[in-house]
C-alpha cells in the first residue's frame, strides 16, 4: 500500500465502540416494549373477559404468572435487536455468546452459582424477615403444586430469564456500561439488574448476583458462564418453593439460632466464593499469558482494578482497534497544517470527549430513571397493601 493510502485509511473515522449511551438506549428499549407487551396482554384479557381479582381469578394461577415472565424476557430478549436494526450495526454480536468458553469454566461457573445462593441467599432471607416485621406485605408468584406446574416453571421462570436476562445485562448493559470503566461496569449494571426487579427484599442478592455474573463474563469472555449461574440460582428458588409447598409449609419463622445458622452459612459462602472467584481469576491470566502484565498494575485502588479487567477482558482485536482510535486522533494533530490548526484539533477532541461524557451521563440518570420509580412505588404499595 502506497504512503497516501496508509495515510488515508489511518486518517478514516472508526467506527464507534458499544458504549454506556447504547447499553442505557438498550434497556430503556427493552423497558418500552416490557410495558407495551403487558399493556397489549391486559386488553387481551379485557376484552375476553378473563376474570381476574380475587382468590381465584386468573392472575393468581401458574399460567398466568408464567406468560408474564414469557411477556418480560420477550423484551428483554427483542430490544438489542430492534437497536441494531435502528442503528444499522449489529450490536449484540459483542455479547459473548458466540464466544468459545473451556468445559472447565462451564463447570467452574456451575460451582460459582451454588456457592453464590450459599453466600447472598441468607442476606435475602434476613431482610426478608425484617420487612415482614415492619409490615412489608410481599406478593409472591403462585407456587407450583404438581410435577407439571413445576416443569413449566423451570422453562419459563428458570431457564428463560437465566438467557434473556444475561443477554440484555450483562451482554449489552455491562458491557455497554464498562465505557466509563469495568469496575464501574459491573456495579452499576448490577445496581440496575438489583433496581429492576422492583422489590426490596430482592434488592441486595440480585446486586450481588449481577455483580458475579459479570466478573464472569470478563473473565471468560462468554456470556454462557453468567447464563449457568443465574439459572442455577433461579433453579434453586424454585425446587426450594416447591419443597415447602409440597410439604405444606407457607412461612419459615425465622429464630435466633437459625438467624446465626444463616449468618454462619453467609460467612462461608462468601469466603468459598471469593476464593473461587481468585482461582478463575487466575487460571485466566496464566491461560492467556498476561501474568506480568497483570502484576505490573500495582495498587488496589478502583483505577488499578479498572486496567487489570481490562487486560483481562479485551482481547488483542479489540486492543487494536484502541490503539488504532488513538492513532486516527493523533495522525489528524500531527499531520495537521499549521500550530492553529493543531490546536483547534485538541480542542475539538477535548470537546467531543466532554459532550460524549454529558451525552453518557444523561442517558444514565434517564435509564436508572424508570425502574427506581416503579421499585420505590413497589415498596409504598407493599407497605399499604
Amino acid at each position: 500500500m502506497s504512503k497516501k493510502g496508509r495515510q488515508n485509511v489511518i486518517n478514516k473515522p472508526l467506527e464507534k465502540e458499544f458504549g454506556v449511551y447504547d447499553a442505557s438506549a438498550v434497556f430503556i428499549g427493552a423497558y418500552i416494549v416490557m410495558l407495551l407487551l403487558q399493556f397489549l396482554f391486559y386488553i387481551v384479557l379485557t376484552i375476553t373477559k378473563v376474570p381476574t381479582g380475587g382468590e381465584d381469578g386468573f392472575d393468581t394461577t401458574v399460567a398466568y404468572a408464567c406468560i408474564t415472565v414469557v411477556i418480560n424476557e420477550l423484551a428483554f430478549l427483542s430490544a438489542p435487536f430492534l437497536y441494531s436494526k435502528i442503528k444499522s450495526r449489529k450490536v449484540y454480536l459483542g455479547s459473548g455468546l458466540a464466544e468459545k468458553v473451556k468445559p472447565v469454566y462451564l463447570a467452574l461457573a456451575a460451582l460459582v452459582g451454588i456457592l453464590t445462593l450459599f453466600a447472598f441467599a441468607p442476606a435475602a432471607t434476613l431482610i426478608n424477615s425484617g420487612f415482614t416485621a415492619l409490615g412489608f406485605n410481599l406478593s409472591p408468584a403462585p407456587s407450583a403444586t404438581s410435577i407439571g406446574e413445576l416443569i413449566a416453571y423451570v422453562c419459563v421462570s428458570a431457564l428463560l430469564p437465566a438467557f434473556c436476562e444475561e443477554f440484555l445485562f450483562r451482554g449489552h448493559v455491562a458491557r455497554g456500561f464498562s465505557g466509563k470503566g469495568y469496575l464501574f461496569g459491573v456495579l452499576a449494571s448490577s445496581a440496575l439488574f438489583a433496581v429492576m426487579h422492583g422489590s426490596p427484599i430482592q434488592l441486595v442478592y440480585q446486586f450481588f448476583l449481577g455483580a458475579v455474573c459479570s466478573l464472569l463474563v470478563i473473565f471468560t469472555r462468554s456470556l454462557w458462564t453468567s447464563v449457568i449461574v443465574h439459572f442455577i440460582s433461579n433453579l434453586a428458588v424454585l425446587l426450594l418453593d416447591y419443597g415447602l409447598t409440597s410439604a405444606g409449609i407457607d412461612y419459615v419463622t425465622l429464630t435466633g439460632a437459625s438467624a446465626g445458622i444463616m449468618v454462619g452459612t453467609m460467612v462461608a459462602g462468601i469466603a468459598a466464593l471469593v476464593a473461587l472467584m481468585y482461582l478463575i481469576y487466575r487460571m485466566v491470566i496464566k491461560e492467556r499469558g498476561i501474568e506480568g502484565e497483570v502484576r505490573a498494575v500495582k495498587g488496589a485502588n478502583p483505577k488499578a482494578w479498572n486496567m487489570r479487567l481490562a487486560l483481562i477482558a479485551e482481547d488483542e482485536e479489540k486492543r487494536a482497534k484502541r490503539r488504532e482510535e488513538q492513532a486516527f486522533r493523533a495522525s489528524q494533530i500531527q499531520n495537521a497544517a499549521t500550530p492553529e490548526v493543531r490546536e483547534m484539533l485538541m480542542q475539538r477532541f477535548e470537546s467531543e470527549d466532554k459532550k460524549t461524557s454529558k451525552t453518557d451521563t444523561r442517558a444514565l440518570i434517564f435509564c436508572f430513571a424508570f425502574p427506581v420509580v416503579i421499585f420505590i412505588l413497589n415498596t409504598i404499595l407493599g407497605f399499604v397493601e
